[in-house]
């Protein structure tokens, strides 16, 4: 289990940190924070919970919308940032799709997943 979460932040925080950071005024420290806090959560919510009810296009469903909600909340209440809805939009759809592949790999480890399980 913790080699797909490490898994999981190193790649999306790769595409994600850059991304935010050039769609609005964040610096480096608070887009790391907040992408760090937000695929933690996602973790836990989607990815082990979610996921184990559902199918892989509902669990990327649910990425999208908690993404664009998670980033409204922290550029409106805990940051300053300057990101427009656009620029929500942009990080949700791009994290969804590099979910989906995320997704699909774990899906298709063999021996050690089965579609509703995330652990090792």
């Amino acid at each position: 289990m913790l080699g797909k979460l490490l898994m999981k932040l190193v790649i999306n925080g790769i595409i994600l940190i850059p991304l935010v950071v050039y769609l609005s005024n964040a610096g480096w420290g608070s887009a790391f924070w907040a992408v760090f806090t937000f695929l933690l959560m996602t973790y836990v919510i989607v990815d082990q919970l979610f996921m184990r009810v559902t199918n892989n296009a509902a669990a990327v469903l649910a990425d999208v919308l908690l993404t664009f909600v998670f980033f409204w909340l922290v550029q409106r209440y805990f940051y300053d940032w300057s990101m427009s809805y656009t620029s929500m939009a942009i990080v949700a759809v791009v994290y969804g799709i590099v979910e989906f592949f995320v997704h699909a790999y774990y899906q298709r480890d063999p021996g050690k997943l089965s579609r509703h399980s995330f652990d090792d």
